[in-house]
């Protein structure tokens, strides 16, 4: 990816737009762990692919990798959990 390639961070922001819809539906088979897990790796690889440049969607890729980056997935508690998945919702809905 070229790092002044916006369109790849809003395929990426595409991407953890639709991981964090399937979390919150309903019935959905993904736990708000595992979609902060996915939305955690998709950041992490945009942010180490644009580093040193900031495409148009790279402070919010920024920004979702460092609420994400250092977390402990599997120590969290399930509240622990669905605050820091709220935060990255609502880090998304400001894009």
């Amino acid at each position: 990816m070229s790092t002044d390639d916006p369109q790849t961070c809003r395929r990426a922001l595409r991407e953890i737009g639709e991981i964090a819809a399937v979390a919150r539906l309903p019935d959905t088979q993904m736990t708000d762990r595992e979609a902060l897990e996915s939305i955690s790796a998709i950041a992490e690889w945009v942010d180490e692919e644009t580093s040193g440049a900031q495409p148009d969607c790279g402070s919010i890729i920024h920004r979702l990798n460092t609420l994400t980056a250092d977390v402990d997935f599997e120590a969290l508690t399930d509240g622990e959990a669905l605050v820091l998945f709220r935060t990255v919702l609502d880090a998304l809905r400001r894009v």
